[in-house]
């Protein structure tokens, strides 16, 4: 029997849309310190999977890096392993669009390294039974998953190591499992406690080889490990630790095993990915009652041995948890149909628009755990901003038209048609369904989403803050994030807030006038008296730029249930989207009550390059896009996005007031429990006297326009 192999492999990662400080933190206190320590131990083979997004910003900044791997590529010390190359969910994707980055990657590594990738880096280790025939088709011989895979497949430890085959309609793929214990060892642990690992592995004399992957980000960025790893030179004492016991242990490449030894036997693994995830997947009672469960079988003991048995959830439910991840990628599917359709049409290839799809499809922002994910409004903006710019190059090769475009489709797969309505300078996205609101209002020339706004629901780590507790760790060495539950800021518990309904804009709500109080508003302790919020709209009619809904609904007024119409209009003109209002009291009693019309929007953030100007009376009042105001009678407001270049100005002449709150959820981060900015929500109050049969028409313009940055030359905000 040959020397037991150990198989060590990186990844490094930051999502499409991340800040520029992010990746150069990142790679200045991971990825650089990392590969400069290996490149001092050329014994130590190791495998290196770098995403497209990081790729890219090593590209443009950091030059030098990339001679550095190909120094390590030259004396065949390391193996670059491919994947999607914007790191997608591949199994989330439509086939073409999984073919097409995974083919982009490996484009890259060829051309870059001159390697001719066969392995694949699984985006966060989400496997799907299909996947063997679409990898085996590229020609990638294997993929790495936790060990977690194998026991949910039945397996026992003793026999998750080395690596196993797989197939789906005869297409093999080999599967290498991840030691857990290794994954929770590295970097935390003395390296000779990871050696004393490997020698028990060792030791049993069935084990050929094992191995650790994960993110490369544990070594120097996530909390206190840059000065465990570099400055008191765990990495270093760890690869020379791995050098002293070189006459037992062989540093190989998953590659180099597949090729010299035999499957450790063959296996059909269930969708699944690591255990972290599958329980942040579920929805908030079942991973309550999950959590409760599990913590029930460790009081009795039983948690090892039950352990492969129970399991969380299935990614793609992340898209049921959070509507918002669902709209973005129902949004993407939808653009990636229309430029397969394109190409197909005009039998070419739009490689730019590929490229801003492909990165739309990142996956970060797509679901939520321990990272903030889909609760960071910078990500989803970046989803947004790269479909329509892919929207944006579809629309040149179609035929030129300043024209209006009308859709009716389901959207986002829930049973029930969306509207689409768009000239060249705006979309709405308008969902009957849902209370006839705007899902989606898309400034085109700016590439920008007003309306990406995230409802505040509760999660299950919510708990963490109601005990107030902040824990640190003990030891002198950091401890993994997940077992980390700090709670950054003071009060967040103040900020736990649950919407019962979505925040979408232009929605409607009916409350008697003497009960319109800010603090009640803002924390949603209120009782709308009309059905309209959630409730279905009909469609009565389309005609050229204006979309007309209609619904009879209900208003608690007195002591009874009253009928109310409202028929409510979309109309778009050039750069400016006019909704139109008319009630009308379709009962046979008078009532006087207040209506409220919300609309959630963002700008992202509530510094001092984005602001809020209320204009009444001639006079202008600037306020910040965080602040908690209240109005009575306005001319109109404005929101001013310097940043952005934007403007865009509501005009209210018939409001009766206004209050303004932001909306802020309470989200988890690899630094703690933190409070993220999600957008700001207007709600505009008219006030109806109404009889029998009367009617109340109301206007609401709203107008987009552009602004210059302080930065431009002579500049100043129009």
């Amino acid at each position: 029997m040959g020397k037991f192999q150990f198989h060590f492999t990186v990844h490094c990662h930051q999502p499409v849309g991340n800040f520029d400080g992010v990746f150069r933190e990142a790679f200045e206190k991971s990825y650089k310190p990392l590969i400069k320590t290996l490149i001092r131990h050329p014994a130590v083979k190791f495998g290196l999977h770098i995403s497209g997004p990081v790729w890219d910003w090593i590209g443009a900044n950091e030059p030098a890096f990339i001679a550095d791997i190909e120094r390590l590529t030259d004396r065949d010390q390391v193996e670059i392993i491919s994947g999607g190359y914007y790191e997608p969910i591949l199994e989330i994707l439509t086939q073409q669009d999984a073919i097409g980055q995974i083919e982009l990657m490996n484009k890259f590594i060829r051309t870059r390294f001159k390697q001719n990738p066969k392995g694949i880096w699984l985006t966060e280790r989400v496997w799907d039974p299909s996947l063997p025939v679409l990898l085996s088709g590229l020609g990638i011989k294997y993929t790495t998953v936790d060990d977690t895979h194998f026991y949910y497949a039945g397996l026992e430890e003793k026999d998750i190591h080395g690596f196993y085959i797989t197939e789906r309609a005869g297409h093999p793929l080999n599967i290498f499992p991840i030691q857990k214990q290794l994954r929770y060892a590295i970097p935390f642990k003395e390296p000779s406690q990871v050696i004393d690992i490997l020698k028990k592995y060792r030791d049993t004399g069935t084990i050929h080889s094992v191995t650790y992957a994960d993110d490369g980000e544990k070594f120097g960025l996530w909390p206190g490990t840059y000065k465990w790893v570099f400055e008191e030179g765990w990495l270093e004492r760890f690869l020379t630790d791995l050098e002293k016991n070189m006459d037992w242990l062989s540093m190989t490449t998953q590659a180099e095993d597949i090729e010299s030894n035999r499957p450790t036997g063959r296996i059909y693994i269930p969708s699944a990915s690591y255990e972290e995830l599958l329980e942040w997947a579920l929805p908030v009672e079942a991973a309550t009652k999950f959590k409760l469960f599990k913590s029930s079988l460790s009081t009795i003991g039983a948690e090892e041995c039950c352990n492969p048995f129970i399991r969380g959830g299935f990614w793609d439910n992340f898209l049921v948890k959070y509507p918002e991840s669902n709209w973005m990628h129902k949004r993407m599917l939808l653009v990636s149909t229309m430029l397969a359709t394109i190409e197909s049409r005009i039998g070419l290839q739009l490689d730019d628009a590929r490229t801003e799809l492909f990165k739309s499809q990142s996956n970060c922002v797509y679901w939520h755990g321990l990272f903030g994910g889909v609760y960071l409004n910078y990500l989803r903006h970046a989803v947004f901003e790269h479909l329509l710019k892919a929207e944006a190059l579809i629309d040149t090769h179609r035929p030129q038209s300043n024209g209006i475009s009308y859709t009716e489709q389901d959207i986002d797969l829930d049973g029930m048609n969306e509207i689409i309505l768009k000239n060249k300078h705006l979309a709405l996205y308008i969902a009957p369904s849902k209370g006839g609101a705007l899902l989606e209002i898309d400034v085109r020339d700016h590439h920008f989403n007003i309306t990406n706004v995230m409802t505040r629901r509760k999660e299950a780590y919510h708990e963490i803050i109601a005990d107030k507790q902040t824990h640190h760790s003990s030891t002198l060495s950091p401890v993994t994030i997940h077992d980390m539950t700090n709670v950054k800021e003071d009060s967040l518990d103040q900020k736990l807030i649950y919407d019962w309904h979505p925040r979408y804009s232009f929605v409607e709500h009916f409350l008697p006038s003497q009960t319109l109080e800010l603090d009640r508003l803002h924390k949603n302790q209120y009782i709308d008296l009309g059905d309209f919020t959630l409730e279905q709209y009909t469609l009565v009619q389309h005609e050229g730029n204006t979309v007309l809904l209609s619904r009879d609904g209900h208003l608690l007024y007195g002591s009874g249930k009253h009928s109310l119409r409202i028929e409510k209009s979309y109309r778009v003109l050039e750069k400016r989207l006019e909704a139109g209002y008319r009630v009308t009291n379709t009962s046979d009693q008078k009532f006087e009550i207040s209506m409220l019309i919300e609309l959630n929007l963002t700008l992202l953030g509530t510094d001092g390059q984005r602001s809020l100007i209320i204009n009444r009376d001639g006079e202008k009042d600037m306020k910040g896009m965080g602040d908690y105001l209240k109005y009575g009678k306005i001319d109109s407001l404005e929101l001013l996005d310097q940043w952005q270049r934007l403007g865009i100005k509501i005009s209210t002449p018939s409001l009766s007031s206004l209050f303004t709150y932001p909306i802020e959820t309470v989200s988890a981060s690899e630094d703690g429990l933190e409070k993220t900015y999600q957008g700001t929500c207007f709600l505009l109050v008219y006030e109806l006297h109404m009889a029998p049969a009367e009617s109340k028409g109301i206007t609401l313009p709203v107008d987009f326009y552009p602004v210059r940055n302080p930065g431009d030359k002579n500049g100043t905000p129009d």
